[in-house]
């Protein structure tokens, strides 16, 4: 490899670390509204319970991630337009499409199937979720995205010891404090580029 193929490879390599960098940015909108979603599923789940009102609790949830997924196609769909698709987005809309994807399986299907306790979906959710934040913080550069991963590892296997209606605040805890405002973050940044960029 000659000194001038280096140097292009390492330009395209680069091109696609900004990229991605610009891709993360535009994703704050998701974060919120799955985090506010996926909050108001549990503590609703966690009232209901403790007030001795039990009724199928899917339908909460087939509700609240119905949409939820509706939104991210429709955002989704509106940001392609704003903002044309670049690689390095494709990548990172890839990996929480994956993860969400997993995620929805498991939570309908396993409990449908009677595989998977009810119990068990959060912390597995928490599991997936800290791979994808891991992977997102590394693809951008973003040491702090990476670093979320950790408190999701260490939320998911919290819950795998606590099988108690406080599992529900706990995971309502997790959403906020390393998804919603994470999404907050995320989205004051956006802000703040389109106002530069204007």
């Amino acid at each position: 490899m000659d000194e001038k193929t280096a140097l292009e490879e390492l330009k395209f390599i680069r091109k696609i670390i900004d990229e991605t960098r610009q891709s993360v940015v535009y994703n704050g909108k998701d974060y919120i509204f799955w985090g506010i979603l996926v909050i108001v599923g549990m503590m609703s789940m966690y009232i209901f319970i403790l007030n001795g009102i039990y009724f199928k609790y899917f339908y909460i949830w087939l509700v609240l991630i119905s949409i939820g997924w509706a939104f991210s196609i429709y955002n989704g769909r509106k940001q392609e337009a704003k903002f044309p698709s670049t690689f390095a987005g494709k990548l990172i809309g890839n990996v929480w499409g994956v993860s969400g994807i997993a995620i929805t399986i498991i939570g309908f299907v396993g409990t449908v199937s009677g595989t998977i306790n009810p119990m068990a979906i959060s912390p597995i959710a928490c599991i997936i979720m800290g791979g994808a934040y891991y992977l997102t913080g590394k693809l951008c550069e973003a040491n702090w995205m990476s670093k979320l991963a950790y408190g999701w590892w260490i939320g998911g296997i919290a819950l795998l010891f606590i099988k108690t209606i406080e599992s529900f605040l706990i995971m309502s805890l997790l959403m906020l404090f390393f998804q919603t405002i994470p999404g907050i973050i995320i989205y004051r940044r956006y802000k703040k580029e389109i106002m530069v960029k204007s």
